[in-house]
């Protein structure tokens, strides 16, 4: 009885050695470095958001040369190489605009995201027909509209972070990223649009665990859920919406709802689809009115300039960004004022 119960030990051993090694890994490094959501963004006033989180000499470099296709995801995607040999998820459709502003409206609040960059047209070598997108395709391997997100080698992509479960909930760091949210109009806010980033710095030898939202392409437009209109990188749609439309119980209401309506109802029928669009109304609810005026408080350091330079790197129109740049200046105000004037709110809202 000794003997079988040793090999049956032996045996647990070595099947589970693999995942326990594994997971010692990623524990031993999430000791080494703590998780991290938010960091103090310093002067805010002197944040370049035309490059966000990158910089002129970090954007990609031509010519890029074809990797492969990412067929992940609705938005039709490849991979590329640079010149100097850094590879970069290259999106094209809709979103391209409105994620590359988002990245930078988050990013000048002290919140980390992915380096973008978007161009109105790149050439891309040895690129074949592809499965989704090739109405972006011009001759000669031009590729018009496209969103270029990089993939260093220094960045490993751990898992999936949830909105109600994470080192974070209760903070007003976790909450003011949860009201930029809602700020942009973000109604994909599902919990596979963010990943912990475990950060290498080469010069000091350190790692950061970060926490990202790491897909921004469905905002700028219209909110809403299943059955309902709603849009992406649409001014008028934006513009048109609300914001914050009062406070009750020491709560944000925000006008911010991403319920299945009309025949939305019937994802009830395919259960994971229906508690993935449910998951996204509970993650952006119940903010208190100080965590809301917090963050509101920062972006209302950003000048104007700061702000059109953010959609004048997503290659917007000067009137489209001029009008964006209005929209948001009027919702940061909102959330300043939450400090004395919680009833008036709505009505500045238009």
């Amino acid at each position: 009885m000794t003997r079988s119960r040793l090999i049956i030990v032996v045996l647990l051993c070595v099947a589970i050695s693999p995942a326990a090694s594994s997971s010692a890994t990623q524990l031993k490094r999430q000791v080494a470095a703590p998780p991290v959501i938010w960091k103090n963004p310093g002067e805010i006033r002197s944040r370049d958001l035309y490059y966000g989180s990158g910089s002129r000499a970090l954007a990609p470099a031509p010519p890029f040369t074809f990797i492969e296709e990412d067929k992940d995801g609705t938005a039709p995607k490849f991979k590329v190489k640079d010149a100097h040999g850094v590879k970069w998820a290259v999106k094209l459709g809709p979103e391209t605009q409105s994620e590359t502003a988002a990245t930078r409206l988050v990013w000048a609040a002290g919140y980390f995201t992915e380096e973008t960059y978007h161009f109105p047209r790149v050439r891309v070598r040895n690129l074949p027909r592809l499965s989704r997108g090739e109405e972006y395709v011009e001759a000669g391997g031009v590729v018009r509209g496209v969103r270029f997100e990089s993939r260093r080698s220094t960045v490993e992509r751990g898992e999936n972070w949830r909105w109600i479960k994470n080192p974070f909930v209760g903070t007003r760091e976790l909450d003011g990223l949860r009201v930029l949210m809602i700020m942009l109009n973000n109604w994909d806010v599902k919990d596979t649009n963010n990943n912990v980033f475990i950060v290498s710095d080469p010069r000091h030898g350190g790692r950061e665990v970060r926490y990202v939202v790491t897909d921004l392409g469905a905002t700028l437009g219209r909110a809403g859920g299943i059955g309902e209109r709603r849009s992406k990188s649409d001014v008028e749609d934006f513009v048109s919406s609300r914001f914050v439309v009062g406070v009750e119980d020491g709560m944000v209401d925000f006008d911010y709802n991403v319920r299945p309506t009309g025949f939305g109802w019937a994802s009830v029928l395919y259960p994971p689809a229906f508690r993935r669009q449910w998951k996204k109304v509970t993650a952006m609810q119940d903010i208190p009115v100080g965590h809301a005026r917090w963050i509101g408080d920062y972006l209302a350091q950003l000048s104007n300039a700061q702000l059109h330079d953010a959609f004048r790197a997503a290659d917007y129109d000067h009137a489209t960004a001029a009008a964006y740049v209005q929209a948001f200046r009027v919702r940061i105000r909102q959330l300043t004022q939450l400090r004395s004037a919680p009833p008036q709110l709505a009505e500045a809202s238009h």
